[in-house]
């Protein structure tokens, strides 16, 4: 049975459609100029809207005046919805009732008609068209990795208007530049000079919990004193379970402390000259924070310190709120004032909104969790919401970061722990490494990048990274039908990326 869905409704249920008029596509408007000799010449053709008048016959048996208004409510919308057919049913169109509503009736028995306005003159999949590996050479393209680490992508757009692509590479080799060449341009990011092996101050990556599920190489540190603040306790433990280290057992405290937990530590390993310790130093970590119910708290700290377990930095989460959701995103720093530099408030929800307006956690949520730290001699840096939040310490630009702390507790006078508080993943890497050997390049192997030409952004392990993208490049759109990609890494590279692709495919 031949079915009209607008918004949430049928309209199918209530009416048999007579004649429906979508038409072949929507009208050009031209933008010409004389021609000297004959005619004109077309300067710019620009797609316009389309309409769809709909005529109609109420079913019958039913009340003919309940049918109007029922028609009215649904129809009555001053926003546009979804207009499905089932005889496309993978496409819909974003519609918006236009012009007026006929209906005549004589009590039992009524027809109608209504025109419905497509503002951009196109239908449009309900689901996202994937290129991959894994169907490679089918009906949406071809990927084709070459020797000499390019990959040559052919796109099959079989919309009829151009799409805005999601484009993910995924390195299998350290790496330091990528370009894609396209009918629609250029994108290029990183940096084309960078060489694989030079005299170079360089970064040498020393650990990755991912390729240490437990966290074994982190050590317990029970009863240790907390560097960022001794009232922490640590006679509690952690322990890797489900996703992460999580609070195991939170331990005793002391007649002062304030907080009951557990703490781990790990020592940073020699660099490749032997030496332990970074002036310059980079971490990723990855935090999940969402309370279950109201009321809920709890702390979680990453914490830098020096060889003698001062504290350098540390970044956190606290949620001391004893009855209602609010958290908050810490940044430490140490040298001669030792305090709390930063502190970024958040709902901790789900990121699923509920009307937290710019208080949502889209931080570190399920899906997320993504951030970083940065210290470069005396610069220490925060990630936050997209950027990272600059601090300036003079006493600490020559002062080594030595040890990787992680904390994990819950405040005593709550007996309400949060439902999810764990360290999903953590790495580091010491940069200005001065020797003379293989670089550690701008992008790691296993390292993602994610291009979305929809939304103009890109991103590096979940990161954004907008000042990755060289001056000049351009996000690409696929036309409609067959297109060419070259993707080309740095000139060493001989081991191709692996590269998804997806896009909305819009019809007119």
């Amino acid at each position: 049975m031949f079915k009209v869905k607008y918004g949430d409704d049928y309209l199918t249920d209530y009416v048999k459609f007579t004649k429906i008029e979508r038409g072949v596509a929507s009208e050009n408007t031209l933008t010409t100029e004389e021609n000297s000799s004959e005619g004109v010449e077309i300067v710019n053709v620009k797609r316009g809207p389309k309409e769809i008048p709909m005529s109609f016959h109420v079913i019958d048996g039913l009340d003919v005046n309940f049918v109007r208004r029922k028609l009215a409510q649904i129809l009555s919308s001053t926003v546009s919805k979804k207009l499905n057919f089932s005889d496309e049913p993978n496409y819909y169109y974003n519609a918006i009732l236009t012009g007026k509503f006929e209906y005549t009736d004589n009590g039992f028995e009524a027809d109608g008609s209504f025109t419905l306005f497509v503002s951009d003159g196109a239908a449009h999949r309900t689901d996202r068209i994937t290129l991959n590996s894994s169907n490679s050479g089918g009906a949406n393209g071809s990927i084709t990795k070459n020797t000499d680490g390019t990959v040559r992508i052919k796109i099959i757009n079989n919309g009829t208007k151009p799409a805005y692509p999601r484009i993910d590479i995924t390195n299998n080799q350290e790496n330091g530049y990528l370009s894609l060449a396209h009918v629609s341009g250029g994108f290029a990011m990183g940096k084309i000079t960078e060489a694989d092996g030079i005299d170079v101050q360089k970064s040498e990556y020393f650990y990755n919990s991912e390729s240490n599920i437990p966290f074994s190489k982190f050590t317990d540190a029970v009863g240790v004193a907390n560097p960022q603040n001794n009232l922490l306790a640590t006679n509690g433990k952690l322990e890797f379970q489900t996703d992460g280290l999580r609070l195991k057992d939170k331990g005793t405290v002391g007649s002062n402390q304030g907080v009951a937990g557990g703490m781990k530590v790990m020592t940073l390993p020699a660099d490749s000259n032997g030496h332990v310790g970074a002036v310059n130093f980079y971490s990723y970590f990855n935090i999940f924070a969402w309370a279950g119910a109201f009321g809920q708290t709890g702390v979680l700290q990453v914490l830098f310190t020096d060889i003698s377990d001062k504290l350098v930095a540390g970044y956190g989460i606290t949620k001391g709120d004893m009855s209602g959701n609010n958290a908050s995103m810490k940044c430490w720093v140490g040298g001669n004032n030792p305090r709390e530099y930063a502190s970024k408030n958040f709902i901790s929800n789900n990121g699923e909104g509920n009307g937290a307006g710019n208080m949502n956690n889209i931080s570190f949520n399920e899906k997320t969790g993504h951030s970083d730290f940065v210290k470069t001699g005396d610069k220490l840096e925060f990630y936050w919401k997209g950027a990272r939040i600059p601090c300036y310490i003079p006493e600490l630009k020559t002062v080594e970061i030595a040890k990787v702390y992680i904390y994990i507790g819950q405040y005593v006078q709550s007996n309400k722990f949060m439902t999810n508080l764990s360290l999903r993943n953590i790495w580091f890497r010491k940069d200005q490494v001065s020797v003379w050997r293989d670089v550690p390049n701008r992008y790691a192997k296993n390292s993602k990048f994610s291009i979305d030409s929809y939304y103009g952004t890109i991103s590096i392990n979940g990161v954004s990274s907008a000042n990755e993208k060289i001056n000049g490049a351009k996000f690409l759109v696929f036309p409609p039908g067959e297109s060419e990609i070259i993707l080309s890494p740095s000139s060493w590279v001989t081991i191709a990326p692996d590269v998804e692709i997806s896009w909305e495919e819009n019809i007119l």
